[in-house]
Formats: C-alpha cells, sequence, structure tokens
C-alpha cells in the first residue's frame, strides 16, 4: 500500500485545481501516476492501465475530480438543504 502512502494523498491534494489546469500539466501527472501504479505493482511496461487501477480500487486522476466533486456537493446538499 505504498502507492496511497506516498502518492494518493498528493493527487488528492490538488485536486480543485485538475480542471483549471493546462492539458499538458496533467498529462505529466496521469504518466508518473501510471508509472507509480506499475512499480508497485511490479507489472510490466505494457500493462494495461485500468487493470492497475482496478487492482487497487483507485481511479485515474481525471476521474478524480468529478468523484471529488460529486461527494463535496452530495455532502453539501445533505446538510446545508
Amino acid at each position: 500500500m505504498l502507492y496511497f502512502a506516498f502518492v494518493h494523498p498528493h493527487l488528492l491534494y490538488g485536486v480543485e485545481v485538475y480542471p483549471n489546469t493546462h492539458s499538458s500539466y496533467l498529462e505529466k501527472l496521469m504518466v508518473l501516476s501510471n508509472k507509480m501504479l506499475r512499480i508497485v505493482q511490479f507489472k510490466p511496461l505494457k500493462t494495461h492501465v485500468l487493470n492497475l487501477y482496478n487492482n487497487y480500487n483507485t481511479l485515474p486522476v481525471l476521474k478524480l475530480h468529478i468523484s471529488f466533486s460529486y461527494c463535496y456537493y452530495s455532502y453539501y446538499y445533505y446538510y446545508y438543504y
């Protein structure tokens, strides 16, 4: 679970600014996240990325913002309406 200790918190820290970021910066972040998942799971370079994310039950960088926004708005709706 090294991925959740060292990589995942850093991805979640900036999840609010991902939609306002240029795609070239997000591409670098996605490549780095994919590399870390391959290293931690001891998978070869040609392993499909979705399998890596499914094994660790996490989301790719671009989908983290969507899920985070959904959780935030559902929390806001539940407690303030």
